[in-house]
C-alpha cells in the first residue's frame, strides 16, 4: 500500500483560541500532521510542547518564535491573528516559497494587496470565515438580493463575543458586498444595506440577513457553536492549497462555487 505525504502544517499563534482549536482538530485527518507552532518574543509560552499545551501528550515540537525554526520543516502556514501578524507571516512565506493560508478579519486594502502580490509567487488563500454555512449565506444572499431587492428592505446583524475587536465581523462586511453586487445588477447599487454588529458573552459567530417587505419577513440565518468549524475548515483548506498553483484563492474557489 502506498502512503499518502501527510501535509506539515505550521500555525501562528498557537496559543491562541483558533491555535490550540487546529492542533486538536488536525488529530481526526490522517493527512495532515502538525509540524510547528509560533508565537511572539517573550511570550511565556515559547519553548512548551505544543501537544502539552493544549492538554494531550507531547507532540516533541515546542512553541518558538524563531521564524527559521518556525519554518524548518512545513508546507503550510495557518495565520489567524491580527493584521501585523498577516504581514509578517505572508512576508515570511513569500521567502520561504511556503503555501500560506489567513483567517484574519478587518484587513485593510494594503493588506490584501501585499497577499495579491505574494500569490505571484506562492499559493496564498484568504478567507474571513472558513466554515461552509457561513460562506454559503452569503452565496443564498447574494441569489435572494437579485429576486428581492427592489421590494424589500435588507439588513445584516453580526453578533459575537465581547472580545473580538473587529465590528461589523469580516463575515458580516463580506455578505454585505456580495450582496451590494447583487444590487449593481439590478440597477439599485444605491440601496443603502445595513449592519448591525453586537459583541457580548462567548458567541463564536451568528449572522442573519433580514429581507423586510410589506406583511413578510425572510430571515437567512447562520449561527456558529464551536471555533472548531473554523479549525476544520482551515485543515482541509492546508490539504487542499498545498497542490495548487501559486495564485490568491478564497472560499469560491475552494468550494466552488
Amino acid at each position: 500500500m502506498i502512503n499518502k505525504k501527510k501535509v506539515k502544517i505550521g500555525i501562528v499563534g498557537v496559543s491562541g483560541r483558533m491555535g490550540k482549536s487546529i492542533v486538536l482538530a488536525a488529530k481526526q485527518y490522517p493527512n495532515v500532521i502538525i509540524s510547528s507552532g509560533s508565537e511572539y518574543k517573550k511570550h511565556k509560552d515559547i519553548g512548551k510542547d505544543i501537544g502539552v499545551l493544549v492538554g494531550e501528550k507531547p507532540l516533541g515540537i515546542k512553541v518558538t518564535s524563531d521564524h527559521d525554526d518556525f519554518c524548518k520543516d512545513i508546507n503550510v502556514i495557518i495565520e489567524f491573528g491580527l493584521e501585523k501578524a498577516t504581514n509578517e507571516y505572508l512576508s515570511l512565506a513569500k521567502r520561504k516559497k511556503i503555501a500560506f493560508i489567513s483567517g484574519s478579519t478587518a484587513l485593510k486594502k494594503k493588506t490584501l494587496q501585499a497577499m495579491k502580490l505574494a500569490s505571484k509567487h506562492i499559493p496564498v488563500f484568504w478567507a474571513p470565515n472558513m466554515s461552509l454555512g457561513a460562506n454559503l449565506i452569503s452565496l443564498l444572499s447574494k441569489i435572494a438580493t437579485k429576486k428581492l431587492g427592489k421590494d424589500f428592505d435588507i439588513d445584516i446583524t453580526d453578533l459575537h463575543h465581547r472580545n473580538k475587536k473587529d465590528s461589523p465581523s469580516g463575515t458580516a462586511n463580506l455578505i454585505k458586498a456580495e450582496i451590494k453586487d447583487s444590487l449593481k445588477e439590478i440597477k439599485l447599487e444605491n440601496k443603502i444595506v445595513n449592519i448591525s454588529a453586537l459583541r457580548s458573552g462567548d458567541s463564536t459567530g451568528e449572522h442573519s440577513v433580514i429581507f423586510s417587505g410589506e406583511g413578510e419577513r425572510i430571515t437567512i440565518k447562520h449561527i456558529s457553536t464551536s471555533r472548531v468549524i473554523f479549525a476544520n475548515g482551515a485543515i482541509k483548506i492546508a490539504a487542499w492549497l498545498y497542490k495548487k498553483k501559486k495564485g490568491l484563492y478564497t472560499m469560491s474557489d475552494y468550494l466552488k462555487i
